[in-house]
């Protein structure tokens, strides 16, 4: 009797925490129409290597960033699988602060392909806000 008394109280713990990460995501706006589209554009840029076009929705400070240290682009690149992901989501929406830079509003997006999970990160000035790309991080799970 124990044991199912146990069990039922760890499900019902699970379910709520599950219920707590769900209003904490819903908590955040989500990204604008145009700013969806420009993550996944420069996505789709940085799978195909095309680094010019893909810093057209740069802000400058991260053009600067990456034109000084241009390998860490291509190796973001090469890592990415080349095959077409099975499925797109959003992981994670949240507020950056840090002293030496302004207020970023990062979303991370969670590809899924046959043999990898990619998490792409990409920051902007504010939700619904510019356009501009202030970062961009990649995380590739799997082989």
């Amino acid at each position: 009797m124990k044991i199912k008394l146990v069990a039922l109280s760890t499900v019902i713990f699970l379910a709520s925490c599950d219920q707590i990460g769900k209003n904490a995501l819903n908590s955040v706006p989500d990204p604008s129409v145009e700013q969806e589209q420009v993550a996944q554009t420069a996505y789709d840029h940085l799978r195909h290597s095309e680094f010019e076009l893909l810093t057209e929705n740069f802000a400058p400070e991260l053009k600067v960033k990456f034109n000084e240290n241009g390998k860490e682009l291509k190796k973001f690149a090469r890592a990415l699988p080349k095959e077409n992901y099975k499925s797109k989501k959003i992981v994670a929406k949240h507020f950056e602060e840090g002293k030496s830079q302004p207020s970023q509003y990062k979303v991370s997006y969670e590809y899924a392909y046959p043999k990898n999970l990619v998490q792409y990160d990409v920051s902007f000035d504010q939700a619904g806000g510019s356009t501009k790309i202030q970062d961009i991080n990649v995380q590739i799970f799997g082989e």
